[in-house]
């Protein structure tokens, strides 16, 4: 095959995708627009954009330090399946561009100021979709967990304008992991939820106390208060 019968090849099949595709039609209507309308469908594709109100709680033996949060947002992913015929269990995961911040108060142990934290998380939560009296409404409770790796972030020092990358050996580790659990609502192609992550894992870095916290016992554990629009697909 020559090159200019490739290109004429490749003119003619570009040509005819759209002409197959408005033939596409299930129902009456495009496939793509029955999908649309089709609010008990069995998996979907959700994007998400929303508000985190971070907290993270350091104990140390002489007390805990105070801290405030410091709201941040998340943004990304997430695809959901159903768990069977007949059941209104789905399996949701995803990927989320997470960030998360806290002020911790002026201690002559804490070298903190702000910190903020950027992650990128998977959600997996099992989703309970219950159909209203509206067809096209549903109220979703959720539980399960995430894990989340830091990707970045600064950290203020005090009495100081230096700033850092907030993980590190001597600072925080980039992993952390805990459960998540809230409510969600659906309208339509529309989504809303609320939910709480709760951080299990001591992020800590190993050489935190000998740096920041001299009487620290070594356990800071994050939280999330998060709240989030979606669409689905």
């Amino acid at each position: 095959m020559t090159k200019k019968t490739f290109l004429l090849y490749v003119l003619l099949l570009l040509t005819a995708m759209p002409v197959s595709a408005g033939k596409d039609f299930y129902e009456g209507e495009p496939v793509y627009a029955s999908r649309w309308r089709d609010y008990r469908r069995s998996s979907y594709f959700g994007l998400r954009f929303g508000l985190n109100v971070p907290t993270v709680r350091y104990k140390g033996t002489g007390g805990e330090a105070q801290t405030n949060p410091l709201p941040r947002y998340h943004i990304g992913l997430v695809y959901g399946n159903k768990l069977g015929d007949g059941l209104p269990f789905f399996l949701e995961s995803g990927l989320i561009y997470t960030e998360k911040g806290t002020e911790i108060e002026a201690t002559e142990e804490v070298e903190f100021k702000k910190c903020y934290m950027r992650y990128l998380e998977i959600p997996i939560v099992l989703k309970y979709k219950l159909n209203t009296n509206a067809d096209d409404f549903t109220v979703q409770p959720f539980f399960g967990g995430f894990m989340a790796v830091g990707v970045g972030g600064t950290t203020k020092l005090y009495d100081s304008r230096t700033k850092i990358d907030p993980f590190g050996a001597d600072r925080y580790k980039r992993f952390d992991a805990g459960i998540r659990v809230g409510c969600g609502m659906a309208f339509q192609n529309f989504y809303f939820e609320m939910g709480y992550d709760i951080g299990l894992f001591n992020i800590a870095g190993r050489n935190y106390s000998e740096y920041h916290y001299d009487d620290f016992d070594g356990h800071i554990r994050t939280g999330n208060l998060t709240m989030t629009l979606g669409v689905d697909f």
